[in-house]
């Protein structure tokens, strides 16, 4: 896909949300010579023009490597040769992957005693660890409700010994690795592995909603493992100065995607070995990857991100819980049907299932499933409630559907919740959550986390529910069809 083509989708996905904080902000008079409405233009301008060089970077520089890895190293039929390259691909992909560092950005912000560099290991080790258990479990075939009803079974097991900041944390984590960089690359391998193999239609999906287990996991432990107290603290230090900013994000994303890069220049000169005309153009592909995540990170850190910290602290000083209930709801489904990559998902399921999956249908249910949970995050701090039950309630429901709900809508349903926390999530909803925790709780630190980690629970929730019924009404026709 072109840069104008990606320039349009990116468009689609950024702009209403931004139309809505600039009609949002000018009503409730966030906007200000500190914070100027100008300023918060031209950073929608560097988010959009950002995300589609990055987005163009990964199609052209970083996908072709994992379709060729993936049927490469399956070719080989090495099992330890094929989990090896999971798990050090997987790290290195998140280790690079911009939404985790907004997370880890604002998990440091938050609460300065957990060190970010630890965080970004320790949840790229969850990612690369699992994303080798996903590629064992479709060597072996192994069943996709079990393998997810273990991994959540465990997830709460652990969860249960962990302070309540981490495991909100935790949970955003998982949805935070299922970004923009990784969610093409997890998929591309494992498209890789299974078309080589050769088989089943739902063992097409499943890699990020089964990797995504891996850092939640991962960071819980983390969790166990860390001592001392952890506080919130005052998020009002100074922000740096724009040109020292953008010096800081070059130096970040150098270092971020330099191991990446050398795997592809890699691969390329030994495995791939493609003509020059192809390898210039994975080149470039790496190179606008490396120039879109400057523009985007850039531009979320310098404005777009305070501008929706001030939106969400603006709100909740209204002191109307429903109004702030509501309009949280509707920045969720904005959000979600505008993602890029829950369109190629939906586009993806509706072909895979020769038309049976209307893409109308898998796009209302995931929108619903978002909506409802960016609500809950609201009703979570307006009430001073645990994250606990919302989880307990949800990870429940996933697992009781999983026997009436046939395998490609559980495999769909995971990938959906990966999909939906995209870049919006993380550098709009999250700071919006952030500023309206900041003015009503008393626990900023456990009630500005674990929005993402309802996103990415939700839509799961609401894909089984479609399945139960896509299901149910294939065997009323079929009943028929027999009488």
């Amino acid at each position: 896909m072109g840069f104008l083509a990606e320039l349009k989708e990116v468009s689609i996905s950024v702009i209403p949300i931004a139309l809505i904080a600039v009609i949002l902000g000018l009503v409730f008079g966030i906007f200000s010579p500190a914070l100027p409405l100008v300023q918060f233009v031209l950073s929608i301008l560097l988010v959009v023009v950002g995300l589609s060089f990055f987005l163009m970077g990964v199609n052209l520089g970083f996908v072709p490597v994992g379709n060729q890895l993936g049927s490469l190293v399956t070719k080989k039929k090495n099992t330890a040769l094929l989990l090896s390259t999971g798990v050090f691909l997987g790290m290195v992909i998140t280790i690079a992957e911009p939404d985790v560092a907004v997370l880890t950005d604002q998990v440091v912000q938050i609460n300065p005693a957990v060190n970010k560099l630890v965080l970004t290991l320790v949840i790229a080790a969850g990612v690369g660890i699992f994303m080798a258990i996903s590629y064992l479990r479709t060597l072996t075939q192994f069943s996709l409700k079990i393998t997810m009803a273990i991994g959540i079974g465990l997830l709460f097991l652990v969860a249960s010994q962990v302070p309540e900041f981490f495991v909100s944390v935790a949970f955003d984590s998982g949805g935070a690795t299922t970004g923009p960089m990784a969610v093409p690359f997890i998929m591309a391998l494992g498209l890789g592995v299974a078309h080589t193999l050769g088989k089943k239609e739902e063992d097409a999906f499943g890699y990020t909603g089964l990797a995504s287990i891996g850092p939640v996991l991962f960071v819980l432990l983390f969790g166990v493992f860390s001592s001392g107290t952890f506080e919130a603290v005052e998020t009002t230090s100074a922000v740096k100065a724009l040109p020292e900013l953008f010096i800081h994000v070059i130096e970040e994303v150098t270092i971020a995607l330099a191991p990446i890069i050398v795997i592809c220049v890699l691969i390329q000169i030994l495995v791939m070995k493609l003509p020059r005309v192809k390898a210039m153009r994975m080149y470039f592909g790496i190179v606008y990857t490396w120039f879109g995540i400057i523009l985007f990170l850039f531009a979320v850190k310098s404005t777009f991100m305070p501008v929706a910290t001030a939106l969400g602290n603006a709100i909740a000083s209204t002191g109307s819980d429903i109004l702030l209930v509501v309009i949280g709801a509707v920045l969720g489904a904005t959000v979600v049907l505008a993602e890029p990559a829950v369109w190629v998902l939906t586009e993806q399921v509706e072909d895979i299932s020769q038309g049976k999956i209307r893409r109308v249908i898998m796009l209302l249910f995931i929108s619903v499933g978002v909506a409802l949970a960016v609500a809950m995050s609201m009703m979570r701090i307006i009430g001073g409630l645990s994250i606990w039950p919302f989880l307990i309630i949800g990870y429940l429901s996933i697992i009781a559907m999983m026997p009436a709900c046939p395998t490609l809508f559980v495999a769909i349903g995971f990938d959906s919740g990966g999909v939906a926390t995209g870049p919006m999530s993380s550098t709009f909803l999250l700071p919006f959550v952030i500023g309206a925790a900041s003015i009503l709780s008393g626990d900023v630190a456990n009630a500005s986390f674990g929005m993402i980690g309802l996103i990415a629970m939700m839509p799961v929730v609401t894909i089984e529910i479609l399945g139960v019924i896509y299901n149910t009404t294939i065997k009323k026709v079929q009943k028929k069809e027999v009488a």
